[in-house]
């Protein structure tokens, strides 16, 4: 059984999905109740990856690990590191860490986590021969949310509009998950790349948003202030790790290459303009 953590989020519930699909039996968790209701799992178990006793009992019941970290936790890093020791203590038969790309950015607070979350696999992996991959993947597309931007003729942004970002699709990403737990330890103490499209600013994702829907929507800044406000977001964590977000992408972007996922996927990546046209037919 494949244990997928964060399942109830944007990333995980695709990847439960296609494992699903796939034929693999699924344990979901998430600290969301949600949880429960993703279509086709063998199980599920609402908690709190900060419980260690909770990370074990997940391990009992699982084979195999898909740890997606929680999105903009103070302990995520200590969090992936227990989910390792955990699992090499239960046997876990291969343990897949959905990280992010360029983890070296010491500006971004979600990329130094993964970044020692991957030391920590890399270093246990030698020690104990723990079987593992690292995905790193792009900005995921879900973040320009077509059917909001199609609703409002606006996308609001707390990032220069004109500063560069590159771009995954979940569903590729999802792919990439079933290739490796088809083909196993072919792709063991692999990290891999996952750079769905060059790199876009905002006014780009528009630009090609319009050109999809022939409609006229526009370009909104906000700064990271007021979008922490207009969320609720009152997590010290949360607060800081958005405001580097916006100050990094703002200032350099963020970017990669395409060659990896192309190569994984045996096709090219999804485009954005592909994107946009899936999520309006859903």
């Amino acid at each position: 059984m494949i244990l997928v953590t964060s399942a109830a989020g944007n990333t995980g519930r695709i990847i439960v999905q296609r494992l699903v699909d796939a034929g693999f039996d699924v344990l979901a968790t998430d600290i969301d109740p949600k949880v429960k209701d993703l279509n086709g799992i063998k199980d599920a178990m609402v908690g709190d990856l900060t419980d260690l006793s909770f990370i074990n009992a997940l391990m009992e019941k699982a084979t195999q690990v898909v740890h997606i970290p929680p999105l903009f936790l103070a302990q995520e890093a200590l969090i992936g590191k227990r989910m390792i020791d955990s699992a090499q203590e239960h046997g876990i038969e291969y343990f897949l860490f959905v990280s992010v790309v360029h983890p070296i950015l010491s500006t971004l607070l979600q990329h130094t986590a993964k970044r020692e979350v991957e030391e920590y696999l890399v270093y246990k992996g030698m020690e104990t021969q723990l079987p593992y991959t690292i995905l790193q993947p792009m900005h995921y597309m879900h973040n320009f949310n077509p059917k909001v931007v199609a609703e409002s003729d606006k996308y609001s942004i707390f990032y220069n509009v004109d500063t560069k970002v590159g771009y995954v699709a979940t569903e590729d990403v999802a792919d990439v998950v079933i290739k490796i737990f088809s083909e196993g330890k072919k792709h063991d103490k692999a990290t891999y790349e996952l750079v769905g499209t060059p790199a876009y600013s905002p006014n780009d994702l528009i630009d090609m948003f319009n050109d999809v829907t022939g409609k006229k929507a526009v370009t909104e800044y906000v700064d990271a202030e007021t979008f922490l406000k207009q969320i609720q977001a009152n997590d010290l964590f949360f607060q800081a790790a958005v405001k580097q977000l916006a100050y990094t992408y703002s200032t350099w972007g963020l970017d990669g290459n395409s060659n990896v996922l192309t190569w994984l996927l045996g096709h090219e990546p999804t485009t954005f303009k592909d994107y946009v046209k899936k999520s309006l037919a859903k």
